[in-house]
């Protein structure tokens, strides 16, 4: 699991960076395609309020799973909860850190220090927030046979298909980078690529793995979570007088969609340190080839 969040934090930090520097930009230059705010609509109070929310949000949504279900699917998970919390807030601070590339919504200038202690805790709670709601649409009645077809398909092996997303993604920080108008759209398809390209490579399954037998729960729940989650993140932040610099409804439920998708990849990246399954352990060792035999004297 470490290994695999390593692998993906050092991606997304270095190769939108190493397409600038292979195009001859230099990072200075990066200022001009960068939309910057205003300072003065940074809202500290709303930020607050809207954490404060979030964190209602994440009670009320637990509670309903509770009345539906008769159980509370993350009890007795903190420590796991604490995990899917910071590793969501560093997956958030990367997403801001791409848009520096492509420049999708404006940036807030200001202290670095004061903006990580303000929208880090914020931060944390939204890939909870897409989980809980994904348990929650999931228990409703119906919701997973309605999902479920009879198109099957036999997918290429999982070895060649993370190589491809490996490559797409690979291609999507470089190029989008370079061009971040022709190739936006796989820019911010390229860290979900990526996380499933890595959880096949261990042989672990994807936010895509259920499409092979019909089943379009895993996705499209994941998506509509992202959704919900997000729009409410995003009304409760305007109600409190906060400012979104994001003008366009459909780049920003997409985003959502997208968010959703990512955010239950890297559950399952997580959860899978949690079942205690090593790398090593998916290749067993081979026999010696040439049998020995001992005789007696």
């Amino acid at each position: 699991m470490k290994t695999r969040l390593g692998i993906f934090l050092i991606a997304i930090l270095a190769l939108p960076y190493l397409g600038l520097m292979l195009a001859g930009i230099e990072w200075h230059d990066l200022k001009i395609r960068v939309l910057l705010g205003d300072p003065n609509i940074v809202n500290p109070p709303a930020t607050l309020l809207t954490t404060l929310m979030m964190a209602g949000y994440l009670l009320f949504i637990n509670h309903m799973n509770k009345l539906i279900t008769g159980q509370q699917p993350f009890k007795n998970q903190t420590s796991f909860l604490l995990w899917v919390g910071a590793a969501g807030a560093v997956m958030v601070w990367l997403l801001s850190y791409m848009n520096l590339y492509a420049a999708t919504w404006a940036n807030q200038p200001g202290n670095p220090v004061m903006q990580a202690l303000l929208y880090t805790p914020l931060f944390a709670l939204l890939v909870p927030a897409v989980m809980f709601t994904r348990a929650f649409i999931a228990a409703l009645p119906n919701v997973l046979k309605m999902m479920t077809t009879n198109r099957t398909f036999t997918p290429p092996q999982a070895t060649a298909l993370s190589y491809f997303f490996f490559a797409l993604a690979g291609l999507g920080l470089l190029g989008g980078a370079i061009w971040h108008t022709q190739l936006i759209l796989l820019f911010w398809i390229a860290p979900l690529l990526l996380l499933a390209g890595l959880q096949l490579l261990w042989s672990e399954s994807t936010i895509f793995s259920g499409l092979k037998t019909g089943d379009n729960a895993r996705l499209i729940c994941a998506g509509l979570s992202g959704i919900i989650a997000g729009n409410f993140a995003m009304f409760a932040y305007r109600s409190n007088g906060g400012l979104l610099l994001i003008d366009s409804q459909l780049i920003q439920q997409f985003g959502l969609f997208l968010f959703g998708l990512m955010s239950m990849q890297l559950v399952d990246v997580i959860t899978e340190g949690w079942r205690g399954k090593k790398r090593s352990d998916l290749y067993t060792k081979k026999k010696f080839p040439i049998p020995i035999v001992v005789k007696n004297k």
